[in-house]
């Protein structure tokens, strides 16, 4: 220590060494930048290399999601640790863990637990058919918190509740199955809009009729569970959900009959609305709140099963299975990976069951978010989410309010809470 400093020799340090590293919002993944300007990402383990109990590992992940829920922050390297095993455990006990909360703050983390919940069924082959579920379920609440925003009471500065909440209690109260009967206890007058938004909104329209339609025509044969939809049959707040749209979309439709969604029906007399409302109104009552949920009367069954000769029934266009690198870091294995080039990974374990949900090549494809077809080489161009796979338009194609208003909520992030990645113009 007694020499000056510019004396000393210089000691050779490593080849390759860190020159600046962050650690993810939980500390479960590092990411470091090295003198050569590559960046790594290193995944670190919650009990720091010893090994726990798995209901110890369990608990301590279920803490950190929960943390991440409350707190708004991403939940990606806590991905980095659930097994496959782990995720039905994981996904029941944050289920309980959030019906334990006030009703108020429920409501405020509704969609963040089914985004949680939809990628952590991701990670296993078991519970793959529930990602599409989940996002439908996102996708339907936005739907429908967009188009009651859109009511607007008669008479303005009313003490009153507002025309969706209206909408709500009423829905919940009129177990009629007769349509137009529940559509008459309805102030019509707070639901009239302008012709051009009504048209804008044909095609979120659509994709609520075509829903409705699928899941009746899936009804018997709801004792396969790896069929996109199971979930739905015993939801009776997404059934109520898709009831009151169907009630606010006959509404529109006698103001503009262009906007209601287009069937292809057997009859040219058949009110399909009508039919479909009576039917999903039915099996809402077998599974609403107020009491146990009730096995779906044979009646019931018996129509749903006639569905396919009256009406052809939509192939809806569902999410690719597994289309992130979370999934396939689970053995974990280092990957190479290079800025500006898609991965050329080995296929996962999670897509093999689900055959006839993987996107075939040369496929049109469609617009998730504003349900716009893009034929199979758009010409456009796209995003795609890096969590869920979600493709959407970059640019707006309509100018109107309501579409505006629509596509403001999806300018940061996916449906699902992911991030956005530029696609080429030849979208794969």
């Amino acid at each position: 220590m007694d020499e000056p400093a510019i004396k000393r020799p210089r000691t050779t340090g490593p080849a390759v060494h860190f020159k600046a590293m962050q650690l993810s919002w939980t500390s479960l993944a590092l990411v470091g930048i090295d003198n050569h300007g590559k960046l790594s990402m290193l995944r670190i383990s919650p009990s720091m290399g010893h090994t726990l109990d798995v209901n110890l590992a369990l608990r301590h992940l279920l803490f950190l999601l929960e943390y991440c829920m409350v707190t708004g922050y991403d939940w990606w390297d806590i991905l980095l640790h659930v097994q496959p095993t782990m995720v039905q455990s994981l996904v029941e006990r944050l289920h309980e863990e959030y019906t334990r909360q006030k009703a108020a703050l429920q409501q405020v983390l509704s969609t963040r637990i089914l985004a949680m919940k939809a990628s952590l069924c991701k990670l296993s082959p078991c519970t793959v058919t529930l990602v599409c579920d989940y996002h439908a379920k996102l996708f339907l609440i936005a739907i429908s918190s967009t188009l009651k925003s859109l009511l607007r009471p008669h008479i303005l500065n009313t003490p009153d509740k507002s025309p969706g909440d209206r909408l709500t209690e009423i829905c919940a109260k009129i177990t009629d199955v007769d349509i137009d009967k529940v559509m008459i206890n309805l102030k019509t007058e707070e639901f009239v809009l302008d012709m051009n938004t009504l048209q804008a909104l044909q095609q979120l329209l659509q994709w609520v009729g075509d829903f409705v339609l699928y899941l009746l025509a899936s009804l018997p044969n709801q004792g396969a569970p790896l069929r996109p939809g199971h979930s739905f049959l015993r939801d009776g707040t997404s059934l109520g959900m898709l009831r009151e749209l169907m009630v606010v979309i006959r509404i529109w439709g006698l103001l503009k009959p262009s906007c209601l969604p287009v069937y292809t029906a057997t009859s040219d007399t058949q009110d399909s609305m009508s039919l479909l409302f009576r039917l999903l109104t039915k099996l809402w009552i077998c599974c609403r709140d107020e009491g146990p949920t009730s096995e779906p009367d044979e009646a019931l069954v018996d129509e749903c099963c006639l569905l396919p000769s009256q009406l052809l029934i939509p192939s809806l266009d569902w999410l690719p299975i597994s289309d992130g690198l979370v999934s396939r870091l689970q053995p974990k294995q280092p990957l190479r990976l290079h800025f500006g080039k898609a991965p050329t990974l080995p296929s996962s374990t999670t897509t093999l069951q689900m055959d006839g949900l993987i996107r075939a090549t040369g496929q049109p494809k469609i617009d998730h978010l504003r349900r716009l077809h893009l034929g199979a080489h758009p010409t456009e161009e796209c995003k795609a989410c890096t969590r869920c796979g979600c493709v959407t338009m970059l640019k707006s194609p309509n100018k109107t309010t309501a579409v505006k208003q629509w596509e403001q909520r999806w300018i940061k992030n996916c449906l699902c809470g992911g991030l956005w990645r530029r696609m080429p113009l030849s979208c794969p």
